[in-house]
């Protein structure tokens, strides 16, 4: 079974719109009521460039396959580095962590997969 270029599309913004989520759910979990002003005004705008990621893939753009490689270079490398204390920290954050990292990853392989060709049928005299 293959999946059409467009149920792609669209499963891959569904993990999108899942880690924007997770991110929210992990933003409460870790900072809970001692956050700064500055730390939500940074996870709004995190949310809002995700959601309309999310947006441009489900519609077709082929650039926004770029965007979430580059943005998932930028936010993959420090949760690698600071997984180990992350988890020390928090479990659940840490768990969450990996949850958001393995739907962006599940995203980025299907947009990044190749589609397949249905074969041609011959016709046979």
């Amino acid at each position: 079974m293959s999946l059409s270029v467009q149920s792609k599309a669209n499963l891959a913004s569904n993990f999108i719109r899942a880690s924007a989520v997770l991110y929210l759910v992990d933003y409460y979990l870790v900072g809970g009521g001692a956050t700064t002003y500055y730390a939500a005004i940074v996870m709004c705008i995190a949310l809002s460039i995700l959601m309309m990621l999310a947006l441009f893939v489900r519609k077709g753009y082929k650039w926004a396959k770029w965007v979430l490689l580059l943005l998932l270079i930028l936010t993959i490398t420090p949760d690698v580095v600071n997984l180990q204390s992350t988890f020390k920290a928090n479990v659940y954050a840490g768990c969450i962590a990996v949850i958001i990292d393995l739907l962006q990853i599940s995203a980025l392989v299907l947009l990044f997969t190749p589609d397949k060709e249905e074969p041609v049928a011959e016709d046979v005299e």
